[in-house]
């Protein structure tokens, strides 16, 4: 306890350079847990939309595997055939899509069109879903809307939909809110989507299957079918994503580090300035019979304590500033993009104290080796 109340009154006998410090390592620390909360939330939301997704099996070309249809739909009608002969054969059903964006960056202007054959409704890709207004389903003409998309562009029964010169939809449905990414997209027909694109092709074909059935041997037997399309199961799609996303969060850390080296700059010029003004101080406690340890664990947790300060400020405001961010998400895409979680909290509040450890070693070193003659003698 004796140490710690050294470690504190010299922390508050300079109070502007300690606050200072402080916050270098608050606002590295708030930067690493906001920069890492966003792999966390498009962890968390992806895998609940997926959860949510029909179809056990989603067909691809091959090299368009992962979370994305292709960027131009290359299926082509005679492999879609060819395809839904072998999941006729194998008791499965295909259902073919495309997704189409129309509208620029901002969520306010951009429009996401899923394309399904004439007669299917996006229950069947997305169960549970309810018609709030109008139609489940929509007709050759006409298109069902999410409750969020519908409502933040606001669209209502009859609105138009200008796919292009040639191609205009009407709102025939407009769906109840489920929380998820059918929320934010509009159900077109098939056969609209690829005139817009001027191709016959599709994007994915999407195949559901028998309860009892094995998606795995399922997948496999598709793609010694037809040739030149990957079949992937939900886990294997789960899968693609944690890895992307485990890269994506070690360049965000990276980014990160820069704040972080910084903070432990800031922390380590903070102690050391405090060293060389204390070597009166610690010489005195040499002469007193004070160990060398004895100081160098004196220095080593003022800069600790400084970190975990600092560690605690900037997950508190990493919290807030990701809470503001998924408020804004949730009422422009219907998901939380942003998720501080218990093991994004704790490995900020180690990185925080291994920045403090690390900053405090030389400095402690150094203290602890200041002669006890050349300390007294200084005034």
């Amino acid at each position: 306890m004796e140490v710690f109340h050294l470690v504190l009154r010299n922390l508050l006998s300079r109070p502007v350079r300690s606050l200072l410090t402080l916050l270098g390592v608050l606002i590295a620390t708030a930067s690493m847990v906001l920069f890492l909360s966003f792999g966390e939330g498009l962890r968390r939301s992806l895998f609940q939309e997926l959860s949510r997704v029909g179809p056990a099996i989603q067909v691809v070309p091959e090299g368009a595997e992962g979370l994305s249809f292709s960027t131009y739909p290359e299926i082509t009608p005679a492999q879609v055939q060819a395809l839904e002969r072998a999941a006729k054969a194998l008791g499965a059903e295909v259902v073919p899509t495309l997704f189409l964006v129309r509208g620029g960056f901002d969520p306010q202007t951009s429009f996401f069109f899923q394309g399904l054959p004439q007669g299917v409704g996006p229950d069947r890709l997305y169960p549970g879903l309810k018609a709030k207004e109008g139609r489940l389903t929509p007709s050759e003409g006409g298109a069902v809307v999410g409750a969020k998309l519908a409502k933040r562009a606001g669209l209502s029964l009859g609105s138009p939909l200008r796919l292009s010169p040639k191609v205009t939809l009407r709102v025939e449905g407009i769906l109840e809110e489920s929380g998820g990414l059918a929320d934010n997209l509009i159900f077109a027909p098939l056969a609209a989507l690829q005139a817009v694109l001027g191709t016959e092709n599709v994007g994915a074909l999407l195949v559901a299957l028998r309860p009892g059935q094995r998606a795995e041997e399922v997948a496999r037997a598709l793609e010694r079918a037809v040739p030149g399309l990957k079949a992937q199961t939900t886990g294997e799609v789960m899968r693609f994503a944690e890895r992307a996303l485990r890269i994506s969060d070690l360049v965000r850390f990276g980014i990160s580090l820069v704040a972080l080296v910084v903070g432990g700059l800031l922390v380590a010029n903070t102690v050391m300035m405090s060293v060389y003004e204390r070597t009166r101080e610690f010489g005195v406690m040499r002469a007193l019979g004070a160990k060398r340890g004895f100081i160098f664990r004196l220095v080593v947790l003022e800069a600790l304590l400084l970190a975990l300060l600092g560690g605690i400020g900037g997950l508190a405001l990493g919290g807030m500033v990701s809470q503001a961010i998924n408020l804004y998400t949730l009422s422009e895409v219907g998901l939380a993009l942003s998720a501080v979680t218990p093991r994004l909290s704790l490995f900020a509040l180690l990185v925080a104290l291994g920045l403090g450890l690390l900053a405090g070693l030389l400095p402690a070193h150094h203290a602890s080796r200041i002669p006890v003659v050349e300390a007294l003698g200084r005034v």
